[in-house]
């Protein structure tokens, strides 16, 4: 299975935090409300920012995409003064070796569907394509989408997430 129904999002989403509490990790479930799609998970978290070496504060969301029915990865990074970085630096940011074209189809500025603000995010068109490489079916698909997209961003989940019996 490489795509999710809304309540298997949630159901996974709540596992995942379920394994974020015993590792004591961040991770929260955000609830604008019971309606679909309006919850998330979220993560915080400084990173080194690879051209200045300042630390920028970053806020990725999991959200869930009803056209596409997959887990979409978005976030904001901001510098110590509170802005946002723009298109450009994030990409110098986050993907600085990635061509400029790849970039365009990969990571872009899109409307946060719950918040209905301006957010980075991976476009969700090739996630079912690229889940579907793995073969057996993962326990957790979040976890496995966060595994292989969260790198690109310096999202990266400690193994135990993938050792826990869920």
């Amino acid at each position: 299975m490489t795509t999710l129904s809304w309540p298997e999002f949630l159901s996974q989403a709540k596992q995942l935090l379920e394994i974020s509490n015993k590792l004591d990790d961040n991770w929260i479930l955000y609830e604008k409300d019971d309606q679909e799609p309006n919850s998330f998970l979220m993560y915080s978290q400084k990173v080194k920012c690879k051209a200045s070496d300042n630390l920028i504060s970053v806020e990725y969301h999991i959200v869930y995409s009803i056209s596409y029915q997959v887990p979409v990865l978005y976030f904001q990074a901001h510098k110590s003064d509170g802005s946002l970085l723009d298109l450009e630096a994030t990409w110098k940011t986050f993907m600085p070796e990635t061509q400029r074209s790849e970039l365009y189809q990969m990571l872009t500025q899109m409307e946060h569907p719950v918040l209905f603000r301006p957010f980075m995010a991976f476009h969700p068109c090739r996630t079912t394509e690229i889940l579907a490489q793995f073969g057996k079916p993962s326990r957790n698909l979040l976890i496995t989408f966060i595994s292989l997209y969260g790198p690109y961003v310096q999202l990266n989940l400690s193994n135990a997430y993938g050792l826990d019996a869920h």
